[in-house]
């Protein structure tokens, strides 16, 4: 959760960009007590009519390569937030389920607009990054085909070879 980050706690950041999606690891600097999260005041009054509870919220400094960043109202009891071009989590792991379901989102609009396309790539090469898991499988994928097609053109050599073997012992039959 993150109302209990402290400071030097590690938090990944996802930032959509133009040219598709960047993974940033950040250092939690600071985070503030949990607040009620900023409403307007007819939000609150309402609120306040109907019995309802406000949203507890923190504000979280963190450092990071680019400099510092600021996230304010992240939801207190939750350790993953998704708030406008940025996702920020507690872990890799987090993140990495979070770019998987935009991966899934991205393959599924991919015809529709070709910004998913770069950040389809850049979601893969994000999940090879944050799960080691993620980046043997897709080594493994990858070598699995790179033998079959090796395989398959080693098979058309030894077909081709083979002919050549029997028209040679035609020949050798026929001068016999």
């Amino acid at each position: 959760m993150f109302k209990n980050l402290v400071k030097g706690s590690k938090l990944v950041i996802l930032d959509m960009v133009d040219n598709g999606a960047v993974v940033t690891d950040g250092v939690v600097e600071s985070v503030s007590g949990p607040h009620a999260k900023d409403a307007q005041p007819s939000q609150v009054l309402q609120a306040i009519a109907f019995g309802q509870q406000q949203e507890m919220v923190v504000d979280i400094v963190a450092s990071t390569p680019q400099g510092q960043r600021t996230f304010r109202n992240i939801p207190a009891t939750a350790a993953v937030d998704r708030g406008g071009s940025s996702i920020i989590a507690e872990s890799n792991e987090l993140m990495d389920s979070e770019v998987m379901n935009l991966e899934k989102i991205s393959e599924e609009h991919i015809a529709k607009n070709p910004w998913h396309k770069k950040a389809l790539e850049s979601y893969k090469g994000i999940r090879k990054q944050l799960s080691p898991a993620y980046a043997r499988d897709v080594e493994r994928d990858e070598t699995i085909d790179q033998l079959k097609r090796q395989y398959g053109e080693l098979k058309a050599s030894n077909e081709e070879v083979k002919a050549g073997m029997d028209e040679i012992l035609k020949l050798l039959k026929k001068k016999a």
